[in-house]
């Protein structure tokens, strides 16, 4: 499936600020059953420094803005194509050790009713799709109710969140019970019918679990399915921070306000399209 992605994101800061230098973690990489055809990233006032891979295989640009600047806006532009992977994905022992043990937004101790209630044992693969069910089940998906800074446990015990807390939710649960899982950051397209579209101001989130034998399988808490070929990750890590989409230092201490739009478009055959957006923005320098 080939998809054509604009994504934005705009900060304005009260009062203006000097200078500042920005990690933005939001194009995607080819990667096994994801095709990166073309991407750039534009920024608005500022200009790229440099690029480069982290550790655990997320592209990241880097932008500075060395002057007196009172907001912030960063687009980026891609077209992919995705594809069901077709191969066996070998579990590194790093990957083992880091994605079944504990991180910063990922405390095991905070599930622990939910996996003893939730009436799956956990030793079986049906066990992990059920939980992906489950969670969708027992949780309920609400803007404005969390945060980026949400803990875990406050989500675990009003049961409302959004998307980066029922993936943490899940995290936890896998770990729990001996699965690696990881979180994983990008966007997807869900628009359910061939004329429909959606209005999306976010990246989403979902989770990666480990199959023996299988690979890396995608699930979404948000929807209790596994993931299609309409998701297109971006990053990959232990919880939210390793994949935090915009991390950046400032001089001073404005308070920000910030707002992203999505524009995402399927290209299933010439003349045949798709659409879910919501606007533009400003741009200026690219990184290719």
């Amino acid at each position: 499936m080939r998809l054509e992605i604009s994504y934005s994101t705009k900060y304005e800061y009260d009062p203006p600020v000097l200078g500042g230098l920005t990690a933005l973690r939001l194009r995607p990489r080819t990667h096994p059953g994801l095709k990166v055809l073309e991407s750039t990233l534009t920024a608005y006032p500022g200009f790229p420094t440099g690029k480069y891979v982290d550790g655990f295989g997320t592209h990241v640009d880097l932008v500075e803005c060395p002057d007196m600047h009172p907001e912030l806006t960063c687009e980026m532009k891609a077209v992919v194509e995705t594809t069901a992977e077709e191969h066996v994905q070998v579990l590194r022992p790093d990957e083992a050790a880091v994605f079944r043990g504990e991180s910063a937004r990922v405390r095991l101790p905070a599930v622990a009713g939910l996996s003893a209630t939730c009436g799956f044992d956990g030793a079986r693969w049906a066990s992990v799709e059920a939980a992906n069910e489950w969670v969708n089940w027992r949780f309920t998906y609400r803007l404005g109710e969390t945060d980026a800074e949400t803990p875990i446990e406050n989500v675990v015990e009003t049961g409302i969140g959004v998307c980066q807390d029922f993936a943490h939710v899940l995290i936890a649960m896998l770990r729990g019970w001996g699965w690696p899982a990881r979180y994983v950051c990008g966007y997807q397209f869900n628009a359910d019918s061939e004329q429909g579209s959606i209005f999306d101001q976010a990246m989403h989130a979902w989770v990666e679990a480990y199959s023996p034998g299988v690979g890396w399988i995608g699930l979404d808490p948000t929807t209790g399915a596994l993931v299609s070929e309409r998701y297109v990750a971006v990053g990959r890590g232990r919880d939210y921070d390793d994949v935090r989409p915009v991390r950046g230092v400032l001089r001073g201490k404005p308070m920000q306000t910030q707002e992203s739009r999505l524009h995402m478009t399927i290209i299933d055959a010439p003349g045949q399209q798709q659409s879910q957006q919501m606007g533009g923005m400003q741009q200026s320098q690219a990184f290719r």
